[in-house]
């Protein structure tokens, strides 16, 4: 794992620590909530997509043969939690997790060597389906919080990002020949192997929290419902993954935009 993303996600953080402590006296005059902690628990999607490629190269009839990957990143399910801790006036430091699942598909090209003549290869194409990918994330926010009103709270942050990415890479491909003269090849299948890194990365996001649960009807008489509320987070993580499938590298782009709602607890 490369200590470069990790020097450029803190300098990141840094700055934007620095940034908020010498925000404007306007800015900084916006009402801070009076409560330390807040807890929250969110559902919801990530509708970025993303896209990469892998190749190899193996023996074919004593030829190199290769294929090439393309890979589709669709959005999927993400789901996440955190606290965060109000230290100074507007400020807060917090620490979420998330995890992310979709599962994708792949478009195959392989050129295989000809049985009988040298330097004569077949292109045959295809599709593998099912083809996991994961993230998990710790990220770590500097927040900077105003309390809009009674019942809303906006808060924008930012921060270093430590992920743990999982992805089914294809390790082969499976093909059957069309009969004499051997001039063509039909794409079967594949077989895949699943490669993880841990690498570091960054977050940015805004949050919109609002606290009206204790004005509705049937909740109002319980006064633990001024503490509890609905909210919309609104972040986008951004890291790289450098996957080996053999001794082949594959570049792969984490994280994007993530839109997730859920409960906020806040004491």
């Amino acid at each position: 794992m490369s200590g470069r993303p990790w020097r450029r996600a803190t300098a990141l953080s840094i700055g934007l620590v620095a940034g908020l402590l010498g925000t404007s006296p306007d800015a900084m005059a916006q009402p801070a909530p009076t409560d330390r902690f807040v807890v929250w628990a969110d559902v919801g999607y990530r509708p970025a997509s993303r896209t990469f490629a892998s190749s190899r190269v193996f023996p074919v009839f004593s030829e190199p043969g290769n294929f090439q990957a393309s890979y589709a990143i669709e959005g999927g399910g993400i789901v996440g939690a955190g606290i965060s801790f109000r230290f100074w006036r507007n400020l807060a430091i917090g620490l979420d997790v998330s995890h992310y699942r979709s599962v994708n598909s792949a478009q195959v090209t392989a050129k295989l060597p000809h049985p009988f003549f040298f330097d004569l290869p077949r292109t045959t194409t295809g599709l593998a389906d099912g083809l996991e990918r994961q993230e998990i994330g710790a990220h770590l926010r500097a927040l900077w919080m105003a309390q809009v009103a009674d019942w809303l709270v906006v808060s924008v942050s930012g921060g270093p990002s430590l992920i743990n990415a999982r992805q089914d890479l294809l390790a082969s491909v499976e093909h059957i020949e069309v009969g004499f003269p051997f001039d063509e090849v039909v794409f079967v299948g594949h077989t895949v192997n699943g490669q993880s890194q841990t690498t570091f990365g960054f977050n940015g996001g805004v949050d919109i929290s609002t606290f009206v649960l204790h004005k509705l009807p049937l909740l109002k008489r319980y006064e633990v419902m001024r503490h509890i509320g609905i909210g919309v987070l609104f972040r986008y993580v951004r890291a790289t993954a450098d996957l080996t499938i053999g001794d082949d590298l594959a570049d792969v782009d984490l994280g994007g935009l993530q839109v997730t709602t859920g409960v906020r607890v806040r004491f």
